[in-house]
């Protein structure tokens, strides 16, 4: 009886049966960052075994199987996008779909030029502490209190005193600085 499957299954692989094609497979989908801010581009990277065709949707450029590629990408809005590979036999299972969302908004806050009138003062004497801010739905200063017209805050400290100024985005992200000015008698 074994010899007889042995002969049989011997008698089909040298009768040219094939074997079924490999079904094509997504090793990786991922986008760099996640979070792009409006007009940045970022990084949408794949790699696939045994595909003989791709398909990006929304379309960004020709894809072509590869075990590790990166394209650029700029989407306007926060989108989702789907990779679908296709195997040799191109017929139904022989694909492998992934998707992966990228969040598309407003750029994060950021916070520079921070810095005192002068970092070492007399009790009593007046500080000037000003910044710059760019992308920020609202921003704090303490202690002090801000001039948002002039981003800057004046005080009158009798002791050493740090300052801290945080500029908020629209997505409660956040960029904060601190100077310090010493403060003698």
């Amino acid at each position: 009886m074994v010899r007889v499957m042995t002969i049989a299954v011997l008698t089909l692989a040298l009768a040219g049966c094939k074997q079924p094609a490999a079904k094509a497979r997504i090793t990786q989908f991922k986008v760099t960052p996640s979070f792009l801010p409006t007009g940045i581009s970022g990084k949408l990277c794949y790699g696939v075994e045994n595909a003989v065709k791709l398909e990006l949707n929304p379309p960004v450029e020709d894809l072509r199987p590869a075990s590790d590629r990166c394209i650029d990408i700029t989407p306007a809005r926060t989108t989702t996008y789907t990779l679908t590979a296709w195997g040799a036999d191109g017929g139904p299972g022989s694909e492998d779909k992934k998707s992966i969302e990228v969040r598309v908004g407003a750029p994060p806050p950021r916070l520079s030029d921070l810095a005192a009138s002068s970092t070492n003062i007399k009790r009593g004497a007046s500080v000037r502490v000003c910044f710059k801010v760019e992308n920020a739905k609202s921003v704090s200063a303490k202690p002090g209190r801000l001039d948002r017209k002039t981003n800057c805050l004046i005080d009158y400290p009798r002791k050493t005193t740090t300052y801290k100024i945080s500029a908020f985005g629209p997505d409660s992200e956040q960029d904060s600085g601190t100077v310090t000015v010493k403060v003698r008698r």
